[in-house]
């Protein structure tokens, strides 16, 4: 009888991932791409926005220099005491509501520079976005003087 040796083999470890390994690897990838794919999103919305915000700034200035091309004279008879002042804003569907503040500045009664001010040789202009819920970034303001 011939005896045969046989060979008894380690057992070999699959090639392959197993079940957890690919988990705890999906989930690293979760963690990881979730806040990249958030700011390659607010880098795509970030054109549009500042796109929008040149148009409102663009129609703040343009109104601001329609306003300070006006004889003093004629600003001076749109002054008020404080707030909106009845000056005339010209009608342009690209631009949004906006609002002009036309009031004296200077001494005022009580020996204090401001609003309210009883002579007529500087006045204060400015020019904002209306709509509050712009957010209102674009304000220009100025004084003028006689």
């Amino acid at each position: 009888m011939s005896t045969m040796k046989v060979r008894h083999r380690k057992p070999r470890r699959s090639a392959g991932f197993t079940l957890i390994e690919a988990v705890i690897a999906l989930m690293l990838l979760a963690v990881c791409l979730l806040p990249a794919a958030d700011a390659l999103r607010n880098a795509v919305a970030a054109p549009d926005a500042a796109a929008s915000a040149a148009r409102k700034l663009d129609c703040v200035s343009s109104l601001m220099e329609t306003v300070l091309a006006e004889p003093y004279n004629r600003l001076l008879s749109f002054a008020t005491a404080s707030g909106a002042s009845p000056y005339p804003i010209p009608d342009d569907a690209a631009c949004p509501q906006r609002s002009v503040t036309i009031a004296r500045y200077g001494k005022t009664s009580n020996r204090s520079f401001g609003f309210g001010a009883t002579d007529d040789y500087l006045l204060y202009v400015s020019v904002a976005l209306a709509d509050p819920a712009d957010g209102n970034p674009f304000t220009l303001t100025t004084l003028v003087a006689r």
